[in-house]
């Protein structure tokens, strides 16, 4: 009968729509984006190295202190025996400071965690001098100085560890490779809690990227630091591959300086607990200038699904009938440009159903159904797929390693004038490996 053809008809164009609407729905729930790797917001922190007066740099408080600059509690960050101190650094063009074998607080000093005068367990300092790292560690008057090998003012990022073992024993390692080793003293070197000062605002505290007491004639840090770790163990014995990603948090971290805060002047501590907080102290002309997207990590941004759906512009719905322009019923009737009712009556120019129906402009099936122009498959316009970040660090080092020179044992002693009271330096000692 005429109307059960237009009712097969307009009941398959419904389904069909309703098919292409649950596809798209399914397609969509279906579909997840991998997440970022890492939650790190990819920034550094730039030191100047030109700004004296307790700016340009980073101020970190080794515990509690009371009005007359007194340690009463100390913080992790105070470590006094074993320990790592790991970072990444690159410098820029200021970092001019000659051969330092009188001590390492007379190069372009990076972190001083030095005390004025005696009265103290120890302490120690990382500085550039003749464009090598040097490591000065010392418990009394016993001050010691490690000398490294390899030229790290070449505008490149590198990482760098110093590790110091409970039997004194310090080793600089540069991107992985041993730079060199000193038989340092043996004994607690962390800042001594209740300890009188007459410099209550510096002594007390790590200082990067600067001398703390802007003693005259001192040299500071120009160039860049980011992700700084400090542990309580001797992490590293031997060479190893540097990290390629921020450093991991451990039980033996017991502080972590990711420079990621992009702004302001709160160094936020990473570590479990996170009581080591320091604070930039910037130079003139505020805080923006010290944050830098400068970093060992470089971001690169890759869109993936983690399930098997496959976006398509347009889906398909998963039955046989396949939409097309104008859709074609499954059933025998065929359509034509002049639709035709699929009994015995013949097309004339002015079609006229053999029923009862009444003749329209466009002949329609006399059934029940209403009459029906050209039937469409409704669908969802296809949205745009949504770029996600995800940060893979890739490591920058380009580093050439430079051939080691060959350091001279037995430095004379000498009397270090008005910067530490009553300490004189004993030989500095190289062991290659």
């Amino acid at each position: 009968m005429p109307s059960h053809n237009g009712y097969n008809l307009y009941q398959h164009t419904a389904l069909l729509a309703l098919v292409g609407l649950l596809v798209m729905a399914l397609f969509f729930r279906s579909t997840r984006y991998a997440a970022p790797l890492q939650a790190q917001g990819g920034s550094s922190l730039r030191f100047y190295g030109s700004d004296t007066n307790d700016r340009d740099r980073v101020k970190i408080p080794l515990g509690q202190i009371d009005s007359a600059g007194r340690l009463i509690t100390s913080h992790p960050v105070n470590v006094g025996d074993a320990f790592t101190l790991e970072f990444w650094m690159k410098t820029a063009l200021g970092n001019t400071a000659p051969p330092c074998p009188t001590g390492w607080y007379t190069g372009n000093i990076i972190i001083d965690r030095d005390v004025f005068g005696a009265g103290d367990y120890g302490d120690y300092g990382v500085a550039i001098c003749n464009q090598r790292l040097v490591v000065g560690i010392s418990v009394g008057s016993d001050d010691r100085l490690l000398i490294g090998n390899t030229v790290v003012t070449d505008g490149l990022w590198h990482h760098i560890a110093i590790v110091r073992a409970n039997d004194g024993k310090v080793r600089l390692f540069v991107d992985g490779q041993l730079d060199g080793t000193l038989n340092g003293p043996v004994g607690r070197i962390d800042y001594r809690q209740n300890r009188s000062t007459s410099y209550p605002t510096s002594d007390p505290y790590l200082v990067l990227g600067a001398e703390k007491h802007d003693f005259p004639g001192s040299r500071y840090y120009d160039g860049w630091i980011d992700d700084m770790r400090i542990s309580r163990i001797a992490r590293y014995t031997s060479p190893f591959i540097h990290p390629t990603v921020p450093h991991a948090v451990d039980d033996d971290t017991v502080a972590l300086y990711r420079f990621d805060e992009g702004s302001g002047v709160v160094i936020g501590d990473s570590a479990t607990g996170g009581l080591s907080v320091g604070e930039l102290k910037p130079r003139t002309g505020g805080a923006a200038q010290h944050w830098s997207n400068d970093t060992p990590f470089t971001t690169v941004v890759i869109t993936t699904a983690t399930h098997t759906a496959t976006p398509v512009p347009s889906p398909t719905p998963t039955h046989t009938a396949t939409p097309v322009p104008s859709p074609t019923p499954t059933h025998t009737a065929t359509p034509v440009p002049s639709p035709t009712p699929t009994h015995t009556a013949t097309p004339v120019p002015s079609p006229t159903p053999t029923h009862t129906a009444t003749p329209v402009p466009s002949p329609t099936p006399t059934g029940t159904a209403k009459p029906m122009s050209s039937p469409t498959i409704v669908s969802v316009p296809p949205t745009t797929t949504p770029t996600l970040p995800i940060r893979i660090y890739i490591p920058l080092i380009l580093q050439p390693r430079l051939a080691p020179s060959t350091l001279q044992s037995g430095v004379a002693p000498y009397d270090q004038p008005n910067h530490q009271s009553n300490r004189s330096h004993q030989s500095c000692y190289y062991q290659p490996t």
